[in-house]
């Protein structure tokens, strides 16, 4: 986290200061004296200065997949092994599909018949159909005229007469027995079997020649509706009914097509196999099945306070540290910063991802890293350690060193201080050596040392 040096500077000669004088006046002290002794020799570097952020995480994978079947199976295939790579749509897991590949032909089946009757609807009759419900339309037309002539008026007269002979004929009977007697019976029985007789025979003729009438005339008129539909044509809403229909068993093929895809476990990625928790012959049923991750590039993901988080930003550099391995600090990018934090022990936390740029053979997810983000740097300028300035009344100055071992207070303008050392800007040279001084306090009992002052941020 960077600094803000020249308050500090400023607090540590104050204080340096009054511990000094404090010194001074401790009693038994009166003799005491301070002086500022060079006790360190630095040299004017040329280089780049950064300031980081540190954090400590372990590694993941950047995609990882639990896959499952949508539904229910027996397992009757698995293509592939832990540890091994895949590629994007590879199969992975077969479930049975006999019963899918049968539902995708019933489907197929339906929709070719809903098919049909839209073209039939939309193409209208054919002169043959309209000519073959022209003929059914006579046939019924004759058919109705013979069941009209079947029983003749004449036919009729005759039933009826024959009818009111029956009747005198038992009136006649019934007053020969009131007057005769008994040995008239026989004519009486005689006369009323006639009666019966032909009133059966005209009840029948009647009766056949009503019921046969009105169901040969509503067989034409059936006929000729057929015929006035054939030269009408499809109505909208009957074309419109024959388009739901294919609709309708497209979407039913669509199902039948996906549940059988669906029983082919595939790679949504290219990756690598890091779980089969399956074998063949086992039933599949939710649990995830196969795990897929794709390990060739790896993250961190990291928290930072928010004093921490406002100086990072998406696309800034990191060198991540690996723990395990003596390895030199591998290249990383910050790809994704939370927006909003999450509250531990009282203190805010934002989440912070970093990916490798690159991934060595030997790293493995799971290893705990230490990740260094690069919040500021300056390149190519002149430094010294903080320690190597001291402040007067706002101007900051070094002990140079002539040719002659001497040293000489000079006045420098300093730049940003970056990881405990301050750009130089003007007023020292690349391979100047400058002193480090620090205040001595001396007296009979023991010496006191401490450091006059420290650089600016």
């Amino acid at each position: 986290m960077k600094k803000r040096w020249w308050i500090l500077i400023v607090m540590l000669v104050v204080v340096g200061g009054y511990l000094g004088y404090a010194r001074w006046l401790k009693p038994g002290n009166a003799g005491a004296q301070a002086t500022e002794e060079v006790t360190e020799l630095v040299v004017v570097a040329r280089g780049a200065l950064q300031d980081s952020i540190e954090g400590s995480g372990n590694l993941v994978a950047t995609q990882e997949r639990a896959l499952a079947f949508g539904s229910g199976g027996r397992v009757t295939a698995i293509y592939v092994a832990e540890g091994e790579h895949v590629t994007a749509g590879q199969p992975l897991v077969q479930l049975d599909t006999t019963s899918l590949e049968l539902s995708v032909k019933q489907a197929e089946a339906s929709l070719s018949q809903a098919q049909v009757q839209l073209e039939a609807q939309q193409a209208g009759s054919t002169a043959a159909e309209i000519a073959a419900t022209q003929a059914a339309v006579s046939s019924a037309q004759a058919n109705y005229a013979q069941v009209k002539d079947g029983v003749s008026t004449q036919q009729l007269a005759q039933l009826q007469a024959e009818l009111d002979l029956a009747v005198k004929e038992v009136q006649q009977a019934q007053g020969n027995y009131d007057r005769y007697g008994g040995r008239m019976a026989a004519q009486l029985q005689d006369a009323t079997l006639a009666y019966e007789r032909a009133q059966l025979a005209y009840d029948i003729a009647v009766e056949v020649d009503s019921h046969d009438l009105t169901s040969a005339w509503s067989n034409v008129e059936q006929r000729q509706a057929d015929l006035d539909a054939l030269l009408a044509g499809a109505t909208d809403e009957e074309l419109a009914t024959a388009e739901l229909g294919v609709q309708q068993a497209e979407l039913a093929l669509q199902k039948a097509q996906r549940q059988l895809a669906d029983a082919t476990l595939a790679a949504p990625f290219a990756g690598t196999v890091t779980e089969l928790n399956v074998a063949v012959g086992e039933l599949a049923a939710g649990s995830a099945v196969v795990v897929i991750a794709e390990l060739e590039t790896l993250e961190v993901e990291i928290t930072l306070d928010e004093s921490d988080v406002v100086q990072v930003s998406e696309g800034q550099s990191a060198q991540v540290s690996l723990e395990a391995l003596d390895i030199l600090p591998l290249p990383g990018e910050v790809t994704e910063i939370a927006p909003q934090g999450e509250t531990t022990s009282g203190v805010v936390l934002y989440p912070l991802t970093v990916r490798l740029a690159e991934t060595p053979s030997q790293i493995r997810a799971g290893m705990t890293v230490n990740v260094e983000i690069i919040t500021a740097q300056r390149d190519d300028v002149l430094y010294l350690p903080q320690r190597a300035f001291k402040l007067q009344e706002g101007q900051a100055y070094a002990m140079l060193q002539n040719g002659a071992g001497e040293f000489q207070q000079v006045p420098v303008t300093l730049g940003r201080s970056l990881g405990g050392n301050v750009e130089i800007q003007d007023g020292l040279a690349e391979g100047d050596v400058v002193g480090v001084l620090t205040a001595v306090i001396t007296d009979e009992e023991e010496p006191s040392m401490f450091m006059m002052g420290r650089g600016r941020p």
